[in-house]
């Protein structure tokens, strides 16, 4: 056993000795090392070192002392963490205040990341299974997986804050739109391939619904609210700005954050499909996520829809795709946005979010009418037993109209801690609600 003192922030610290530890002997040795007695004793002092700002030269070298430091080093920046402590102690209010500025608790001297944890994995058993799964109050994110993804903190005004996680996480949802003929159908053709382009027509009808959700989520006590895929466009995205910021009693409102919908609001060609998060007291766009992948209609789909009529077969979502899927520190929570057909997408994207501890999932669609057992529940599934993620789906009425299914009829699913709960809706100004204050989600 040897020792390092090269590094004495806590948060680097962490990083520099959890790199060193071997994944195979942690899985064959874990659980000695939980009962050892002189682990447990470098544990505490390192622990009682960190929290008093004494730590110097800490025991490393070989896997089981380096697994007894990070133990320490985690339990001690627990105090740190927005969601588990209060004010912390003196020597780790720096590694606090630069989580508040840059979104990372770490300085950025070792490859990754250190990031408070906000989710604790879905199926865990007595011993961790993974050395990423010990850590309890952070969460170290590889070099590979941190630099797979871009990173926001939203603005400090925009951030849920500890009362309003501690009055209750209320999201709702909106279908926004029934008629398919507030949407525009267009076919476009390239180089002998079909392409379809859908978006809001701009009609008063949708501009006018705007208001009428907003005050549902006002109604609901609603912390977050989310809007249905192919529901924005510029002059939309303009509408809810101004509806949020002018309306009045914005200041008592619980509503921090509005996902919008998505649409082309950036007039690029072939367009973008890309989702709006708007500050809901001021009506600030505080990020932006463009879709990865496109969705694609076969034969069979377009029958299986009821599109036969409206789109040629096969065709492809006319899109310019985004790149890469941003992860955004929200106060306490972290969330990201995929937007429909990228939540399908689990071996190209699920990996990277896994290992940000994700703790919200936001995912607007286009879609058949929700239900409990189709795809949107499997693919959200996945990600929940895996991070401990609450993922929330909106869907509008749009095709629920073109099948004819009687309303009420699912708008939006929530799932989260092995179950989950149907919002359903039967005019598209609803607002249907889940409570996420228990963890499992619940309709409210």
């Amino acid at each position: 056993m040897s020792s390092i003192s090269q590094v004495s922030d806590p948060a680097d610290l962490l990083c520099w000795v959890f790199d060193t530890i071997s994944r195979s002997a942690f899985r064959t040795s874990v659980e000695a090392w939980e009962g050892d007695d002189e682990l447990t004793r470098i544990s505490r002092q390192v622990e009682a070192d960190a929290l008093a700002g004494t730590l110097g030269e800490v025991p490393v070298g070989d896997d089981e002392a380096a697994y007894a430091v990070v133990r320490g080093l985690d339990r001690a920046l627990a105090h740190a963490n927005p969601l588990l402590g209060g004010v912390p102690p003196e020597p780790l209010r720096p590694i606090a205040a630069r989580y508040a500025r840059s979104g990372r608790l770490d300085s950025g001297a070792v490859a990754g990341a250190l990031l408070p944890r906000f989710a604790t994995g879905g199926r865990r058993g007595q011993l961790p299974d993974d050395v990423h799964d010990a850590l309890a109050s952070v969460v170290r994110v590889p070099a590979l997986d941190w630099d797979a993804c871009d990173h926001a903190v939203l603005p400090s005004w925009a951030r849920l804050s500890r009362p309003d996680r501690e009055n209750g996480l209320r999201i709702a949802t909106t279908p926004l739109i029934a008629d398919p003929d507030e949407l525009e159908w267009h076919v476009v053709e390239r180089r002998n391939l079909h392409f379809y382009r859908i978006g809001p027509n701009g009609g008063d009808a949708t501009r006018e619904r705007i208001d009428r959700v907003i005050a549902g989520f006002d109604a609901a006590g609603a912390v977050i609210g989310v809007a249905p895929e192919l529901c924005l466009s510029p002059g939309l995205l303009d509408r809810w700005r101004d509806a949020l910021s002018e309306r009045a009693g914005a200041g008592e409102s619980a509503l921090r954050l509005v996902l919008v919908g998505t649409g082309d609001v950036e007039g690029s060609d072939p367009p973008t499909n890309t989702a709006v998060l708007l500050d809901a007291q001021t009506g600030e766009a505080v990020a932006r996520q463009r879709k990865v992948f496109p969705f694609n209609f076969s034969p069979g789909d377009l029958e299986l829809w009821g599109l036969k009529d409206r789109l040629p077969a096969p065709i492809d979502e006319d899109l310019t795709p985004g790149e890469r899927v941003t992860v955004l520190e929200a106060g306490g929570v972290r969330l990201a946005v995929l937007v429909c057909e990228d939540l399908a997408r689990l071996p190209a994207l699920a990996g990277p979010l896994c290992r940000h501890g994700i703790s919200l999932l936001l995912v607007p669609v286009f879609a058949r009418p929700t239900k409990d057992r189709r795809w949107e529940r499997a693919r959200a599934e996945s990600y929940s037993d895996s991070t401990g993620a609450t993922v929330v789906v909106a869907n509008s009425l749009v095709m629920a109209t073109l099948l004819g299914t009687p309303t009420p009829v699912g708008t939006s699913i929530a799932v989260g801690s092995g179950s989950a709960a149907v919002g359903v809706a039967q005019v598209p100004e609803a607002t249907p609600v889940f409570d996420l204050t228990g963890g499992a989600p619940e309709v409210a």
